[in-house]
């Protein structure tokens, strides 16, 4: 395991480890559009969503980025984890690899694409705030 260092486009106490693990298989698994009038070319598996009950709950879900996917920006109220599974995921032009663990800690802006197309891992303890 290995700590990446910090490019500039990270906020001082985000954290990003990249694993010893390639990419993952996952088991057939329906998705949904996600947010279709502002993520263009994501999908979601939901885990949990506390939401329903909580506006200010946590999720969880699968997310996949079709080629050349794109989420605009948005800011973190909360920590975010993702965990990269499968192909290239790019956040504010870093891209990661299967095996990327990245911890974003609250007050974190970023948008996220990917060209080849990928799918993530991604909790959020509270949700996001649109900016674009």
């Amino acid at each position: 395991m290995t700590v990446a260092e910090n490019t500039g486009n990270q906020s001082p106490f985000d954290k990003v480890l990249k694993l010893g693990v390639g990419a993952v298989d996952l088991p057939d698994i329906e998705f949904q559009p996600y947010q279709p009038d502002l993520r263009r070319g994501v999908q979601i598996h939901v885990l949990f969503d506390n939401k329903p009950g909580d506006p200010k709950g946590s999720d969880a879900a699968l997310i996949r980025y079709e080629p050349g996917a794109f989420t605009p920006r948005h800011l973190h109220m909360g920590y975010e984890m993702v965990f990269v599974l499968q192909g290239e995921y790019v956040e504010n032009d870093i891209t990661y690899l299967p095996g990327s663990l990245i911890v974003r800690a609250p007050g974190t802006t970023h948008e996220m694409r990917s060209n080849p197309g990928c799918t993530i891992l991604a909790m959020r303890d509270i949700p996001v705030k649109q900016l674009t």
